[in-house]
Parts: C-alpha cells; sequence; structure tokens
C-alpha cells in the first residue's frame, strides 16, 4: 500500500458516489484519514466498507457525515467532527455537486440557477471559510473538483461551467490570499466522467455514458479510452500530498486534450465532471 498521504486527515464532500468516491477511496489507499460526506446513507456505508478494506482493515481512520454540504450546519459538523475524530484538518476536497438538464439563457429558472450555484459555488466557498481555522494550523491544501468547461463553451449548459468557472478562480484568489498561511489551492478539471450526476439528464446512465465515451472518443486527441473517476482520483491524490508542496493556484485538466478540439455547438449535448 503507498504511503503517499500517510498521516494526512482528508474531508471528501460527495463521497458517496462518482469522483468522489474514487477519491476517498485512493486517499484511503494511500494512508489518509478520512471523513466520508454524503446524502445517501446506503451508498456511504458502502464506500466506507471499501475504504476500510483498502487501507488493510483500519476502520479507526475513517468517519461518515451524512447530509447535504448546502446546509450550513451539515458543513460545520464535517469540519468539527473530523477535527474532533483526528484531532486535524490537512486535506479538504469539496467535491459535491449538481448539474441540471440544458437551459440556454432564454429558459432558465432562478429556481435552476440557484439548484447549481448554491451547491457548486456557495457551499463550497463556506465550507472552505468553516475549515480554515484548522487548514492554516496544518497548513494543509485543497483541491477543488472543477471542469474542463470552466474554460470551454458548452451552450445550452451555461449555468454548470459558469458554477465551475467560479470554483477556479475562486482556487486562484485563494492561492493568492491564503499562500503566506501555508495553504495551497488547486483544482483538478476533467472533461466527460461517466457518474451519477447525469441522472438528471438521463436515468439510464450506462447507455447514456456509453454514447457519450464514445462521442468524445471521436474527437479527443488522445483517444485510446476516456477518462475514468480514477484519473481524477490520482491527480487529486497528487495535488494533496507533499510532492505537490510548491504548487498552488493551478488546475490539472483531465481530459485527453479534448479542450484544445472546439467548443460544443447549440445543438450538441455537452459533457461534465
Amino acid at each position: 500500500m503507498s504511503t503517499q498521504l500517510d498521516g494526512k486527515v482528508a474531508i471528501v464532500t460527495g463521497s458517496s458516489s462518482g469522483i468522489g468516491e474514487a477519491i476517498a477511496i485512493t486517499f484511503a489507499s494511500r494512508g489518509a484519514k478520512v471523513t466520508l460526506c454524503g446524502r445517501d446513507p446506503d451508498r456511504l456505508q458502502s464506500v466506507l466498507r471499501k475504504a476500510v478494506e483498502v487501507s488493510g482493515g483500519h476502520k479507526d481512520r475513517f468517519i461518515t457525515v451524512l447530509g447535504d454540504v448546502g446546509d450550513e450546519v451539515i458543513r460545520k459538523r464535517i469540519v468539527e467532527e473530523t477535527v474532533t475524530a483526528f484531532g486535524q484538518l490537512d486535506i479538504l476536497v469539496p467535491n459535491a455537486g449538481v448539474s441540471v438538464p440544458h437551459a440556454t439563457i432564454r429558459d432558465a429558472t432562478p429556481e435552476l440557477y440557484d439548484s447549481v450555484m448554491d451547491i457548486n459555488v456557495k457551499a463550497v466557498f463556506f465550507l472552505v471559510q468553516v475549515a480554515l481555522p484548522s487548514l492554516e494550523k496544518s497548513k494543509g491544501n485543497i483541491v477543488f473538483v472543477s471542469s474542463m468547461l470552466s474554460a470551454l463553451t458548452g451552450v445550452p449548459l451555461i449555468v454548470y461551467p459558469m458554477s465551475k468557472a467560479a470554483i477556479d478562480h475562486l482556487a486562484r484568489c485563494l492561492a493568492v490570499e491564503l499562500g503566506p498561511k501555508g495553504i495551497r489551492v488547486n483544482t483538478v478539471n476533467p472533461s466527460y466522467i461517466p457518474t451519477r450526476i447525469r441522472r438528471a439528464y438521463d436515468p439510464n446512465v450506462e447507455a447514456a455514458a456509453l454514447a457519450w465515451s464514445q462521442k468524445e472518443l471521436a474527437v479527443q486527441p488522445l483517444q485510446g479510452r476516456a477518462g475514468t473517476a480514477q484519473d481524477v482520483a490520482e491527480a487529486a491524490a497528487f495535488l494533496a500530498s507533499d510532492a505537490a508542496g510548491f504548487i498552488t493556484g493551478q488546475h490539472v485538466i483531465l481530459d485527453g486534450g479534448r479542450s484544445f478540439c472546439g467548443t460544443y455547438g447549440a445543438s450538441s449535448k455537452p459533457t461534465e465532471n
């Protein structure tokens, strides 16, 4: 078992499935103590079992916090229970995010806009705020989960890319503000990764994932395979580790070169992490 994150304490929100699950399991396999956060109790317990298994059976290295990060009470509980259980916080991965079916500037509603921005931006911003005192003590780091679409036009999926562009700029601002405190801040920006976030678009997630993977491979310069949640997890583990100790304010794009190949048109259905 790798000791890349040995002794580190991490929070990974949205860790009951998809990219968050992959990051949490990878951190666990590299020696980290991890607070697993999510809204689905059954999925959260499943990830907990996997984390214990890959850690070599170390049940004392993991806790779970059930709830929605959009709730201020839950955000405070996540940080407080982590510090109570493990005595410190070294790594914050505010991964939990949402997307919505496509809406242009003409037909987007305030409710749709708020549903994305409240979780993808507001909840992330204020979770960092709550975690900041603990991160200052440990000189820890933050790894945001952004998207290739933060810098690529994704019409008609307009609100989601806006939210991820905000996260990229938040990372740059925090890198400058928190750098003197010894805190590093970076993002991972994947292209299409087939996860449950797409269930709002198509309940048949597996079939949709296969179709979109094939479409992406047709335009992706690195055509050998589609991206996976594990690809994102490996990048996050590196950025969270001491090996990346001189890296801050950066965006690691995990897209097989896809972002070099033009925008998505209004008649095309875009991708996201």
